[in-house]
């Protein structure tokens, strides 16, 4: 039976209304027409914010490892299977892409402090589809690992709605405390669910509304409908 914690996340509805997103969460994006959505996972690539892509080829071995580490000191909720430096340039702090086994990749980088953060595939496209031209260059995620970053969802669609064949997905934002991030999910069938999942290292649950019940607590579903993938 589909785990729904329907108070516990009402409560992180209405909260995170006026919040501030957290610092490691790229704003939510923009309302956009429908041919902007991407929620066809099958042609996902193809519609990814290209212009922002910077082919990106797997690291060495040692690459690999260094970023298994941080990603393992970030908490990030990842079994690393292939990373990659954002720049070829030696550095002492370098930003890396990391791809995980059955789930979200993601990529470190250095927070406005120096300290390194994680943002998630798919929260780096949605932003990267509201800024536009005004993305900075090679901040989404490239290794072919994680070419459709919405298929980095079904792990957490099976979890919230077992049996759900997932076809279509966006990131909604962030924050709150303990912090969470939000993701919209659709399944073939039509149904839809708002899901809120930990942040890394967040003791947040998961927790999650179908769309009905995220719409009388104030939440729409922008999926609705699109069952594509």
């Amino acid at each position: 039976m589909r785990k729904i914690i329907g108070l516990a996340l009402s409560a992180g509805i209405a909260m995170l209304g006026g919040a501030a997103l957290a610092q490691t969460v790229p704003p939510p994006p923009a309302a956009r027409a429908a041919m902007q959505q991407y929620d066809q996972i099958k042609l996902y690539e193809a519609m990814r914010p290209n212009a922002r892509l910077v082919p990106r080829e797997s690291g060495n071995p040692l690459q690999v490892k260094a970023a298994a580490k941080m990603a393992a000191d970030l908490r990030a909720p990842c079994e690393v299977v292939d990373a990659a430096p954002l720049s070829t340039r030696p550095t002492k702090s370098p930003e890396f892409e990391i791809v995980c086994k059955d789930a979200l990749g993601w990529i470190i980088s250095k927070s406005a402090d120096g300290k390194p953060q994680l943002n998630d595939c798919l929260a780096l496209d949605t932003a990267a589809f509201a800024a536009g031209k005004a993305w900075p260059l090679g901040m989404v995620c490239s290794l072919p690992g994680n070419a459709a970053p919405v298929a980095g969802l079904r792990p957490i669609a099976a979890k919230v709605a077992p049996g759900c064949a997932l076809s279509n997905g966006t990131f909604l934002g962030g924050g709150g405390q303990p912090a969470i991030l939000r993701y919209e999910i659709r399944c073939k069938s039509g149904a839809g669910y708002i899901v809120d999942t930990p942040a890394p290292g967040s003791a947040a649950p998961l927790s999650s509304l179908t769309c009905d019940e995220a719409k009388a607590a104030g939440v729409a579903c922008t999926l609705a409908g699109k069952t594509h993938g």
